[in-house]
């Protein structure tokens, strides 16, 4: 059931965005789609003369790069390119709605630190994939593949994007690309990271 409260609220937050801001955020949510897109490229090209014993190695590389592209940085929200620095979140729309970023219990501080702390799982990783070497080619060919798509249909949706639709698609992006991690190839430390950061995405929005 749709909580038209709550998606009132989110739409005079957002109403608020001035269209110099909107487009702000959009080039830097756009260099971090093209950015993932060339850095993907390079994995392609890598992943066909990577040696087996390397896999595991190229397996993190490629799933920290991919979140370190994810449009979680302040220039990426419009909230933060209008509210931010003199104006020290005075005003701000998603400090009303989700609590202000830099509180611990907000709904953005719960989200960065379960991301962070997946990222850190992912880097700490020691096991060997279960997958044979053959396996898991396959496996992060598909998830090159798809997170193109997936940074590709992002950029398109950027264009005609309202501030609403960008918060929106945003929360949608950053969940769909996520969720692309291969988790079969880890641990399952770096699972449970993995649903933490899921269940903080619900409110990210």
């Amino acid at each position: 059931m749709v909580d038209t409260d709550r998606s009132r609220k989110l739409e005079s937050a957002a109403s608020d965005i001035t269209p110099k801001t909107l487009e702000a955020a959009k080039s830097a949510i756009a260099f971090c789609c093209e950015e993932h897109l060339r850095w993907s490229d390079l994995f392609l090209e890598r992943l066909e003369t990577i040696s087996d014993p390397n896999l595991p190695k190229f397996t993190r590389a490629l799933c920290l790069t991919m979140l370190g592209h994810l449009p979680t940085r302040p220039e990426t929200c419009p909230f933060c390119i209008q509210y931010g620095r003199d104006r020290e979140c005075r005003g701000c729309g998603y400090a009303l709605t989700h609590g202000r970023c830099d509180e611990d219990v907000s709904a953005f501080s719960r989200f960065i630190e379960s991301f962070q702390e997946l990222g850190r799982a992912i880097y700490q990783e020691t096991s060997k994939p279960a997958s044979d070497p053959a396996q898991t080619r396959v496996i992060l060919q598909e998830v090159i593949y798809a997170s193109i798509r997936e940074a590709r249909r992002m950029t398109c949706k950027l264009e005609n994007a309202s501030a609403l639709d960008l918060m929106e698609q945003k929360s949608r992006y950053l969940k769909r690309m996520i969720c692309l991690l291969p988790l079969e190839l880890f641990s399952p430390e770096v699972g449970e990271r993995y649903r933490m950061v899921e269940g903080s995405l619900e409110d990210y929005w």
